[in-house]
């Protein structure tokens, strides 16, 4: 729009008001179209999320649970490293060796991670790294969070072998639902092997 006035190159209120609507204009489009992308991103993350707690809920043992639950996460959400393991000695449950670390080693090491919360998020040390994901894996950084079982203690580990994916002040309400729904399916299967 564009106004034409008898004092020469002088701005009139008018013009001055029009440009101002239009500045206000462009940054409510702009917040309307970031506001539609990370609705679009939300929309996408919860159907992942609905389909993830189906392959929770299907599992029939704590191997077969650990290794769709790693599938799934490599596959549906591109992580690098995804690893269920759980704090149990060899004889008390029927687990792959590779899905098992036993408490002597599990307590010194996570009782340091999840000191201050149950999930930590950041650099991994070499030693956390290495038991959990393997010495040559590389991985960086992490995401090791602590199930809340009553029946076994274990943990969901992410891992990156790229620094800026899981930084200490990402946000963690996504993987406390899946904490609280894997663990939630956990006891419903060992329960089953208690009856």
């Amino acid at each position: 729009m564009e106004i034409k006035h008898e004092s020469g190159s002088a701005t009139s209120l008018i013009e001055k008001q029009v440009e101002i609507i239009k500045k206000k204009s462009q940054v409510t489009n702009s917040k309307l179209s970031e506001f539609l992308i990370n609705a679009e991103f939300n929309q996408k993350l919860f159907i992942k999320v609905q389909k993830l707690i189906l392959v929770i809920l299907k599992a029939k043992n704590l191997d077969n649970l650990s290794d769709q639950v790693e599938l799934f996460f490599k596959k549906e959400f591109g992580t690098e490293k995804c690893k269920l393991f759980f704090f149990t000695q060899e004889e008390l449950y029927d687990l792959y060796a590779e899905k098992r670390i036993s408490p002597e080693i599990a307590t010194p090491i996570f009782s340091k991670v999840f000191k201050e919360n149950t999930i930590y998020l950041g650099g991994l040390k070499s030693e956390l790294s290495a038991l959990v994901f393997g010495s040559k894996a590389m991985v960086e950084e992490g995401a090791i969070c602590k199930l809340s079982s009553d029946k076994i203690a274990g943990t969901l580990a992410l891992g990156s072998t790229k620094t800026g994916k899981f930084t200490e002040d990402s946000d963690t309400l996504f993987l406390e639902f899946v904490l609280a729904v894997l663990s939630h399916q956990i006891d419903s299967l060992l329960g089953e092997i208690d009856a």
